[in-house]
């Protein structure tokens, strides 16, 4: 079972919650970045404020790992796992809490089918994580 990923990817209150501040985001984005390798990410995400600065980190992060990285922007969620399966992306992420009201975001992991990231792939980000 993971830590932090639930069922439909990580939610938390931003700024209130230890999972959606700068420093964990960041860690976040490296895990993630040691997962992808090299290769092309893609990143969407609503329209919440949060948003923006979630989606700086990664692209920072990533970009500094070497992994080619294009924002799609506010994009909605299907069409960005759409995108990731119609393209030679490897990963593709989304920043969104779905339907929990503006305090809220989140974090969805879609692999290079436009699918969630299986239970076993999520677990390999999370160990990275806590090295």
């Amino acid at each position: 079972m993971a830590k932090y990923f639930g069922t439909d990817g990580l939610r938390g209150r931003v700024g209130e919650d230890q999972l959606l501040n700068k420093k964990f985001v960041t860690s976040l984005a490296t895990a993630i970045a040691t997962y992808a390798g090299k290769g092309l990410v893609l990143i969407g995400r609503d329209t919440r404020l949060s948003g923006e600065w979630i989606e700086d980190i990664f692209i920072q992060v990533l970009t500094n790992h070497g992994i080619e990285v294009k924002s799609l922007g506010v994009v909605p969620t299907t069409a960005l796992s759409y995108i990731t399966s119609r393209t030679e992306a490897t990963l593709g992420v989304v920043i969104t809490a779905s339907h929990n009201p503006e305090p809220w975001n989140g974090i969805k992991l879609f692999c290079e089918h436009g699918r969630k990231l299986r239970d076993e792939e999520i677990r390999k980000i999370e160990r990275r994580l806590e090295c």
